[in-house]
């Protein structure tokens, strides 16, 4: 059934076009407008929604990763050799296909968002953050990149994820004691995936003569599960120990906030990126790749915008 789906819109993109719209629609995630929203409310907003939408942005991806290396589901192309996904989504698609790792952080952020001011935001808009959410799940069925059911299971997730959240935040509060305990639990469920997901033995099936996934390399996301998680958990409790930033600031320094976080997040795309990628192996640079940024987002950042702050106070 899901196959005949896939097929369908197939046709439709075949005989009607939109692969262009879809394929726009599909970059939505990993735009860096997307990455911005949790970085400017931790910044210069609110820094619990901040906090709340960078927490299920990582850990859900965390979580996918665990997800995908646990079940090894194939992209759906290997599946029915009628399949005939967009060429650039399909050179984009990393090794497994379940669950949708697009649909995961988009719901992670857009309807992150949405459930965080579920109580203050106008029922209109909130159907808006969830369009967009949809939007990017039926746009990696409609690019034949994901089933219906790896886009249906990331969502869920993702979901249910947002009310564990909401439920850990409480529970933590302004509790030392608790946010020690939050911090341990943390590191120790991200040494677990690492450890099972980097250990655990990978399928070797043969197609036309060559492995479908290659097992080091699915073994790399091993690592990418590990820079999510550590990003976090890391940041997120050196911040609270060492800073604990407030963001009752004038204009002004929220708008040099903005700069500092830009300006560095732009030298780790722009420069440090292409340096591992260079000089580095796959593991390392699927580790770095995916802690720097967040790492930067909930502590380098604010570490260097408060010195800055403090500076021009005295």
């Amino acid at each position: 059934m899901d196959l005949e789906y896939l097929l369908f819109l197939q046709g439709l993109r075949t005989d009607w076009g939109g692969e262009g719209f879809f394929t726009l629609v599909s970059k939505l995630p990993s735009s860096s407008l997307t990455a911005m929203i949790p970085a400017l409310l931790y910044w210069c907003r609110d820094k619990q929604a901040g906090i709340f939408l960078l927490f299920n942005a990582q850990c859900g991806r965390m979580i996918n990763d665990l997800l995908k290396g646990t079940f090894c589901v194939y992209r759906p192309w290997f599946s029915d050799a009628n399949l005939a996904p967009s060429a650039e989504a399909m050179a984009k698609a990393s090794e497994y296909s379940f669950p949708s790792g697009h649909t995961q952080f988009t719901a992670a952020i857009f309807g992150g968002f949405a459930f965080f001011y579920r109580k203050v935001l106008a029922k209109p808009v909130i159907a808006f953050f969830a369009l967009i959410v949809l939007l990017v799940a039926f746009s990696r069925n409609f690019l034949g990149v994901h089933t219906p059911q790896d886009v249906l299971v990331a969502i869920i997730y993702s979901i249910g994820l947002f009310f564990v959240a909401e439920k850990i935040f409480a529970w933590i509060g302004k509790d030392d004691e608790r946010k020690l305990i939050f911090f341990i639990g943390g590191l120790l469920a991200v040494t677990v995936v690492f450890l099972w997901l980097y250990f655990k033995p990978y399928p070797e099936d043969i197609l036309n003569g060559k492995v479908i996934v290659n097992p080091l390399t699915a073994r790399a996301d091993a690592f990418d599960a590990l820079g999510f998680g550590l990003a976090f958990f890391l940041g997120w409790f050196l911040e609270q120990k060492f800073i604990n930033f407030k963001i009752n600031v004038p204009k002004k320094d929220r708008l040099w906030r903005i700069v500092i976080g830009f300006a560095v997040l732009g030298v780790i795309l722009v420069v440090i990126y292409p340096l591992i990628k260079y000089f580095l192996s796959l593991e390392a640079y699927k580790f770095f790749k995916a802690f720097l940024p967040f790492f930067s987002i909930l502590f380098v950042i604010p570490l260097i915008f408060t010195r800055v702050e403090k500076r021009f106070k005295k």
